[in-house]
């Protein structure tokens, strides 16, 4: 499995992330911040290990940018911030049924929310065009163990 990651060396925020998009896509779409726990309660009731800022275009389609800071002692600043994406959870009553209607219900939903591909790319395009940055593919899982080059 590969997972690709846009990493970037200015100290870029979850807050700066969030304003970006609701400068640019605020009005389409429905933009929520999401600060990591930090108390041990915290850790136990939410699964942030990450601060996050989910965008919401309806009850299906929404996606979650992890904003995470990585230490890099190879870099000038020590650290770099790494932005990857990921599927947010679907809205409540949505995943009770999304999980309880079978094969055929899950392509009923899927088709009555349609594709949003262009959704995904609008969010992906205002990342990249608005913080400088490059893209980084890893791969991960078993499958790295055995694509590894010898050097």
């Amino acid at each position: 499995m590969k997972v690709t990651t846009y990493k970037t060396f200015d100290n870029t925020t979850a807050e700066q992330v969030e304003k970006l998009l609701k400068d640019k896509l605020g009005n389409k779409y429905e933009i929520k911040l999401s600060k990591k726990a930090t108390s041990m309660a915290g850790k136990l009731f939410t699964d942030a290990a990450n601060d996050s800022v989910t965008v919401i275009k309806n009850a299906y389609h929404r996606t979650k940018v992890n904003v995470a800071t990585i230490d890099d002692p190879s870099s000038e600043t020590g650290a770099y911030t790494a932005i990857s994406y990921s599927e947010a959870k679907l809205t409540g009553w949505l995943s009770i049924l999304h999980g309880q209607a079978g094969l055929l219900g899950k392509l009923v939903i899927r088709l009555i929310y349609g594709n949003a591909d262009e959704f995904y790319e609008e969010v992906d395009n205002v990342i990249k065009v608005n913080i400088k940055g490059v893209e980084e593919t890893k791969n991960v899982g078993i499958a790295s163990l055995f694509n590894k080059k010898n050097s």
